[in-house]
């Protein structure tokens, strides 16, 4: 790249994260799917240091029918592009996972969306691959990683390197299990490795992915039914995803566990995986919150702190890791003002310490299922929301 290029690149992002210096999450929201159909589920994916950001959400057509939606900005969620159909016919919303029915990374070029589908509701569920080589320009034809007689469902994904890590849950075992799949090439190469995770005698659920910086170690948390209640576990995989895997339980409560999700830190300090769930034991559903160091691997320490104490359920956490600021960000929903509203949880010093708070939609309807990532030095999240009297998704940057 020319030097002056480089320069004049350099100096619109440092002007532009200028003007967002004062930004918040009080500002109006931005409304992407602007859609006569129901518009639900977003999934988030951005990268720390560039302006780029991508959200993918389903528009439910009928109960027979759904179709994904693609959007994305190229300035730091600024503006935003149309929204793009990519898939056509057939049904991706799965009744017992619809939060979990498709997923989106960004390895930049490369945009990877992992869905479960089926053409009619007489097949069985099968997990879809999609990729664009190109930021979102340009899509391949999708590809199915999975063919068999039985429901493979709630796909999740990331990226690092050449490969494409793929987690789903499969009842093909005559039980719910969690496999894994790599794809090589950056998802061009196919699938070179796939492997079954979990011989559980209980059904284990929704598993979420991450992968450290250097690409050695894949990490997935999940649920299971190690007794009488769901707790969550997680599997530290080594060598890339075609190594030996450890399993930890994580949550050993007397009450249920839910909807986890995970990230790692990069940087300086890739050492940290995070694990955001929720949990019953306070007596109602609470965001809780683990750091696990030493990189996932035993032995390691594990800090935990409970990140809500509102007298409502807090639902539905996401989180992502910020390596511009080391700050870990986590959202999810919550109806302690009197109507179900997207909350945000920043943790500083690769979320070893304490946690600030804000309170992200203020609109008159309920705002379900957030997402966040981090790009171009902030926190976005996206979301559904029911203000304008339809399901609509909608997005905010701040920090």
């Amino acid at each position: 790249m020319p030097k002056i290029y480089r320069f004049v690149s350099l100096l619109g992002f440092v002007l532009l994260c200028g003007s967002l210096a004062t930004a918040d999450f009080t500002s109006p929201a931005k409304n992407l799917s602007n859609s006569a159909l129901p518009s639900m589920h977003p999934k988030i994916a951005g990268t720390d240091g560039s302006l780029n950001v991508f959200v993918v959400w389903m528009e439910y057509v009928s109960d027979t029918e759904q179709h994904l939606y693609f959007a994305k900005s190229t300035d730091g969620g600024t503006t935003w592009g149309a929204p793009v159909q990519l898939t056509f016919g057939g049904q991706i919303f799965y009744v017992d996972a619809p939060t979990s029915s498709f997923s989106i990374c960004v390895n930049e070029p490369y945009v990877h969306i992992v869905y479960n589908w089926r053409s009619t509701d007489s097949d069985d569920w099968e997990i879809s691959y999609y990729r664009s080589a190109d930021l979102g320009e340009t899509w391949d034809l999708p590809i199915y990683l999975t063919a068999n007689a039985s429901n493979s469902v709630s796909p999740d994904v990331a990226a690092r390197g050449s490969y494409v890590h793929v987690t789903y849950q499969d009842n093909w075992p005559g039980n719910s299990e969690i496999f894994y799949k790599r794809l090589t090439d950056n998802g061009a190469g196919g699938v070179d490795l796939t492997r079954r995770l979990t011989f559980s005698d209980a059904p284990s659920y929704v598993p979420k992915i991450a992968v450290s910086s250097s690409g050695e170690d894949v990490h997935v948390v999940y649920l299971d039914l190690p007794g009488t209640y769901w707790q969550i576990l997680y599997k530290h995989i080594y060598g890339s995803g075609a190594g030996s895997f450890e399993t930890r339980q994580l949550t050993f409560s007397n009450s249920n566990n839910d909807a986890p999700d995970i990230a790692v830190s990069t940087g300086a300090d890739p050492q940290y995986v995070y694990v955001v769930y929720v949990a019953s034991w306070p007596g109602n559903r609470e965001i809780m919150y683990k750091r696990l160091d030493n990189s996932g691997q035993m032995p390691f320490n594990t800090y935990t702190a409970r990140l809500t104490y509102s007298t409502t359920y807090s639902e539905s956490p996401a989180v992502e890791f910020d390596s511009l600021s080391n700050n870990v960000h986590i959202c999810y929903f919550d109806d302690w003002p009197g109507n179900y509203d997207v909350m945000y949880r920043k943790l500083g010093t690769y979320g070893g310490g304490g946690f600030t708070g804000q309170r992200v939609s203020w609109g008159s309807g309920a705002s379900y299922y957030p997402t966040v990532t981090s790009a171009g030095a902030w926190a976005h999240i996206a979301w559904m929301d029911s203000t304008s009297g339809n399901w609509e998704i909608y997005v905010k940057y701040g920090n």
